[in-house]
């Protein structure tokens, strides 16, 4: 009897491993970008990559705003950068260089161009951790008031961006719109 369990063991031990291959193929691999939706932007206060003055995350709000998580050293960043120097002419784009050395940032930015608005430093990744980044590039769409409406983890491709960002993103504008505006005083007018 044991001869014959021996005999059929790999083959028991296939179909177990091969049933829990099957059952990942099921798991939705972005589900990780929709657990963070509705989460307000952290409060940060971060280095400018370019030495200005500290960048304050609560200074990004009033309209919609994609933040882009990016670094020098990552192929996937290199390759959605076109995309990105597109987008800067329609929204609001804001970088944030995650784990990387200041002087290859600039110098790549320099050399492939630069669409952010502003790029936060974050060479230790702290920042990042607290965004809740798994890895680069990243790209997050919040709305005027802060809360995060979409997230992207990965390269953003143009197919991406019309189908997923696209819409919110004239949501959000259209909510954006509908706000109350405040005076110079910080009045209702």
């Amino acid at each position: 009897m044991r001869s014959r369990l021996r005999l059929f063991l790999p083959l028991l031990l296939s179909l177990g491993l091969g049933a829990l291959l099957w059952l990942g193929l099921g798991n939705n691999p972005y589900r990780q970008d929709e657990a963070t939706l509705g989460r307000n932007l952290p409060h940060w206060q971060s280095e400018d990559l370019f030495g200005g003055p500290p960048i304050h995350t609560q200074s990004l709000k009033g309209e919609p705003f994609l933040l882009n998580v990016w670094a020098s050293w990552c192929p996937n960043c290199r390759a959605e950068h076109p995309l990105l120097n597109e987008l800067a002419y329609i929204v609001p784009l804001y970088g944030l260089n995650y784990r990387d050395k200041g002087n290859a940032a600039r110098a790549w930015l320099a050399d492939a161009g630069n669409p952010y608005r502003a790029v936060l430093a974050d060479p230790d990744g702290r920042l990042a951790l607290e965004l809740g980044v798994y890895g680069t590039p990243e790209t997050y769409l919040f709305a005027a008031d802060g809360s995060l409406i979409a997230r992207h983890t990965g390269e953003l491709t143009r197919a991406i961006w019309q189908r997923q960002f696209v819409p919110l993103l004239a949501e959000a504008r259209a909510k954006a719109a509908a706000l109350p505006r405040l005076n110079p005083q910080g009045d209702k007018p």
